[in-house]
Parts: structure tokens; sequence; C-alpha cells
């Protein structure tokens, strides 16, 4: 008992020195002593770091952490990437729960002098930004990480972070929401439709980001010709390609969930539109979710979209009665809310989605020229947005008949393969649906003997004439 005693005044005693600097803002400790074994430890486990000796940089590291814990602010960027390393190398499943426990004390001390640590550094450090560090790793290296835990963390990081959350954060926070839907659908059904209004919004801000980084460093690019910019632009392309996955992952999260379907949400609203057709954060809501879903022909989805847009004028209520005008037939009056939806969304990424979801109506109606022209403008707004290319290819092989010849009109094919390869080389979400047509598309394509009989060869060049009036090539 008498050890015990000692121990714990021992201890008590070591905590109060190694957290004494802190009490007087000394960084590096309150004696010269202090400060030269302080700077000492970071310079030894720096340099040993950086020359990837994980196991020789962990104790001076560990020092400086412990007692030190205002000394850098590299402390808590290079903590993770050393505890990851030793976790990843260690054989004893104790030391590697030793491991794993300190990293998540990396983020727990970060977050617990943020205000202290914001003072030494120009970029200014969030606290959601780095719980959802912490909840990143804690999912990945904690074995049987609390569902509820995670979800807790990565609801409060996102809530924090809003656009500026990371997309991958974003994507596991809906995934959780879900997880936590299957468990206590009762408990959880209204969560996980604002999780998922929250979430969507959320990623569009950041694919919102990403695309005018790319525009800058593409304008930047054509005027001075630096190379670095165009590695800068093909750095971020990669970004949006991510975080276009995480998007449809987002989605696929929600309605895999089986929360609710379009039917669901339809039965959930349609019998409360008429209660709240004054209230137009209730009609928002309501427009917002059941537009995401696709759930555009439903009649609470229209009926909101037309009490929302007498209230307020926004895209989403325009799309909405333009929707509502067309399922009554009367294209004309639809295109024209189509048309003032797009000139009302401030978003890039969402008016460059209403431009594509403009041109799949004209496409419908068979006006291909116009389909491809509202395609166009969605590609001009969105360099990373397949979706666009794939109608236009829709819209060339719906209409091969250009000529008399028609060896020469199967190579309206070799057109629309050509937006198809250019639709799954810049955004991963449809490489599926590219790939089908593609395969759909090539066996419409004339046969080598008879392109060979016109002069039409591997490499050759032709002009398809027409609306299209595009050159392909023969193959």
């Amino acid at each position: 008992m008498k050890r015990s005693i000692l121990t714990l005044f021992a201890f008590v005693s070591l905590c109060a020195f190694a957290q004494h600097g802190i009490v007087n803002d000394k960084r590096y400790g309150l004696t010269e002593e202090d400060s030269i074994n302080c700077i000492n430890n970071i310079s030894n486990y720096t340099v040993n770091l950086k020359n990837k000796s994980y196991d020789i940089a962990y104790p001076y590291w560990k020092e400086v952490f412990t007692n030190y814990p205002l000394a850098s602010v590299n402390l808590y960027y290079h903590g993770p990437t050393l505890l990851k390393n030793l976790i990843a190398k260690a054989t004893d499943e104790q030391k590697k729960s030793e491991y794993i426990n300190e990293l998540m004390s990396v983020y727990d001390q970060q977050m617990k002098y943020l205000d202290k640590l914001q003072g030494l550094t120009k970029s200014k450090l969030s606290l959601g930004n780095i719980l959802g560090k912490k909840v990143m790793d804690y999912i990945k290296y904690v074995p049987n990480a609390d569902a509820d835990s995670a979800y807790n963390m990565l609801s409060k990081s996102v809530s924090l972070e809003k656009g500026m959350s990371e997309y991958y954060v974003t994507q596991q926070f809906m995934k959780y929401s879900a997880m936590q839907y299957k468990k206590n659908p009762q408990q959880h059904g209204e969560q996980i439709i604002q999780d998922y209004l929250d979430a969507s919004v959320y990623i569009v801000e950041v694919l919102d980001k990403y695309n005018a980084n790319i525009e800058s460093y593409n304008k930047k690019y054509q005027e001075l010709q630096d190379p670095n910019d165009s590695i800068k632009a093909q750095q971020v392309g990669k970004q949006i390609d991510q975080a276009r996955i995480s998007r449809s992952n987002i989605d696929a999260y929600f309605i895999n969930s089986g929360a609710a379907s379009c039917e669901d949400l339809n039965n959930i609203y349609a019998n409360n539109i008429e209660a709240h057709k004054d209230d137009i954060d209730y009609l928002n809501k309501v427009i917002a979710v059941m537009s995401m879903l696709k759930c555009t022909d439903q009649d609470a989805y229209l009926t909101a979209s037309e009490y929302a847009l007498a209230i307020e004028p926004t895209a989403k209520a325009a799309m909405g009665c333009g929707f509502r005008y067309f399922k009554r037939g009367d294209i004309e009056k639809a295109l024209e809310l189509f048309d003032q939806a797009i000139e009302l969304e401030a978003s890039v990424t969402n008016k460059a989605e209403l431009c594509y979801k403009v041109g799949q109506v004209y496409f419908s109606q068979k006006q291909y020229a116009k389909a491809r022209t509202y395609a166009q403008r969605a590609i001009s707004l969105n360099s990373k947005f397949g979706d666009p290319y794939i109608l236009i290819a829709q819209c060339y092989a719906a209409v091969p008949n250009w000529s008399d010849d028609n060896v020469k009109n199967g190579c309206v094919y070799f057109a629309a393969i050509d937006k198809l390869q250019r639709a799954k080389a810049i955004d991963p979400t449809v490489q599926k649906e590219a790939n089908k047509l593609i395969a759909s598309y090539s066996a419409c394509t004339p046969s080598k003997e008879d392109l060979f009989m016109r002069g039409l060869t591997n490499g050759t060049k032709i002009t398809i004439g027409g609306w299209i009036n595009e050159t392909t090539t023969i193959r």
C-alpha cells in the first residue's frame, strides 16, 4: 500500500513538472536545461523520422510530446506519421494497442491545446478537421471500433467543417448514419434524412471548391506556362474524381439503407404539404431530398416546388415547377422554368447538373441539337463531368443518317464512341455506363471491308455532316 501511494505521488509530481511550462507559457520548459533537452529531442526525432528510422525517432518524439506539448505544431503532424508506421511494423499485439492509443491521444492533445497552437502557425488549425482525422484513424486502427462513437465524432466533425470537410470524412459520415438507421430505424429515421441532406450539400461545396481551384491553375498555366500550375491542376483533378466517387457513395448509402424510397418520401410529405405551404424551410427540405433521390415525378415534390417558387424563387423550386409542367405536357413552359433554374443556381457544380438535366429533357423530345448545346454548357461549367459526354454520344447515335451512304452513316458511331471514351477518361463514376455503350455502338460501326471500298482505313479522318458537323477517326 505504501509503495502504491509513493508511486502515485511520483506520477503526480512528474505530470506537474511535465506540464509546468504550459502554465507559465514556456514552450520549451522553465530552465535552460529544459530548453536544450527539448530542442535536442526535436532535432533527433526529426532527423530520424526523415530517414524513416521510426524506432529511433519514437522516444525522442514522445519526450517532446509528453513534456513540451507546445514546443512545435509539427509534433501533431509528425506524430500520426510516426505512430502509423510503428503500428504497421508491430508484431506484438499489446505494443500495437499502445501505439494506437497514443495515436488517438495525439489528436486529443492537439484539440486540448488548439487555442494556444493557433498562435504558433499561419495555417489556422480547425477543431472539426482534427476531429475528422481522429475518427478516420479510429475507424481504421481501433479493433472493433464502436459505431456509435464513430458516428458521433463524424457528425460533430462534419457539422463544424460543413463544406470545408474532407470528402472522405463526409462519405464516412453518411455511411455511419446509414448504420445507425439499420440498427434503430425508428430512432434514427428523421436524422438519416437530415444527414443525407447535409452530406449532399457539403459534398457539392467541396466540388465547387475543387472546380474553382482547377480552373484557377489551368488559367495560370495558360498565361504563364509554369509546369507547376499544370501539375497542381492535375492533382486537383484527381481530388475531383475522388470527391465525385464519394458523392455517388453518399447517395448509395442513403438509398441502400432503405430509409426512404420515392414512394416512401411521397407518403411522408404528401399529407403535410398543405399545412406547410407557407413554410419555405420545410418546402425546401422536401424539394432538396426528393430531387437528390430523383423523385421528380412525385406529387409531393411537384406541389412543394410550386408553393416554394411562389414564396421565394430558387433554382430547386423552379426546376420542380418545370418538371410539373413537363409532366402536364406543357414542354415550352417547362423549358422556360428549367432555364430560370439554371440562372438562379449559384453553385457551379449544381448549375452544370441542371444544364445536363435540361439536355436530357431535350433528348427525350428528340431535339438532339439543343440537347447537345446544354450538354456542352454543362461541360464548360464542370470539365470533370462525364454524363454530358454520354448524352452527346446518345444524341449522335440516335440520328446516324446524315448522308445517302449507309456505310458513312455508320461512322457516326465512331464519333459517339469518341465522346464515351472522353467521359470515362475524365469521370470514374461513369465508366460502367460508358463501357456498356461503347460495346453497343462498336457493334454498329461499318465493317473494315465496306470502309476500305470507300477509301476509308484505320487512322483516316472523316467529318460527319448534318447538325453533328464533327470530325472523327476510322478505327
